[in-house]
């Protein structure tokens, strides 16, 4: 019997081991990477000056022009990503942030845009919540940047509007509350969600 369950487990492992192995993986070819198919036949020339490997979703992050975007296993490109800690942004509560035409929204871990990038700026999920702004600025401090002016609202995880963009700040959110205090005018105020 016991020899039955062990044949069993290696066989799960052995087999899950394959799976990681089935797919493409990157490759260098003189500075540039590609992908190649499990066979080591090249399905996407080598054209990236950085790559991650396909996600079990199959979409992979590559640097194309100094930009990290997303693409899947055709090479169609998906969409920009923010740039965060010198990679792309990390998925966080099942989104990440893209960057459009200047503006943000979020994605989730296909790649699909799942929340239209309307705004300046947006801090990742927590709780449910994203903190959103426009009207804001990035300004850059050395390696970092900080945010400076506009207002700020807050989004639920479909993109709905809970708190209007009308406040100078968000100090905190008590999501089992579904309560939020605000900066407005220069005094903080408590505020319900809607």
């Amino acid at each position: 019997m016991l020899q039955k369950y062990f044949f069993i487990s290696l066989l799960l492992l052995t087999g899950s081991l394959f799976a990681q192995s089935e797919g493409i993986t990157s490759f260098e070819e003189s500075g540039l990477y590609g992908f190649k198919d499990k066979k080591g036949k090249v399905v996407i020339k080598p054209q990236y000056e950085q790559t991650m490997e396909f996600t079990k979703s199959g979409v992979a992050f590559v640097v194309s022009k100094n930009k990290w975007v997303c693409i899947n296993t055709k090479n169609q490109l998906l969409l920009e990503s923010f740039l965060y800690d010198n990679g792309p942004d990390y998925i966080v509560e099942s989104r990440a942030r893209y960057v459009e035409e200047g503006k943000m929204g979020f994605h989730n871990e296909r790649c699909q845009k799942v929340i239209e990038a309307k705004y300046d700026f947006a801090y990742p999920f927590e709780n449910g919540y994203a903190i959103v702004c426009n009207g804001c600025q990035l300004i850059p401090e050395g390696e970092h940047k900080r945010i400076e002016g506009g207002l700020f609202g807050l989004i639920d995880k479909k993109g709905k509007l809970v708190l209007p963009i009308e406040y100078e700040a968000i100090l905190t959110i008590d999501s089992r509350k579904r309560s939020v205090e605000v900066k407005r005018t220069v005094k903080s105020v408590t505020v319900k969600l809607q």
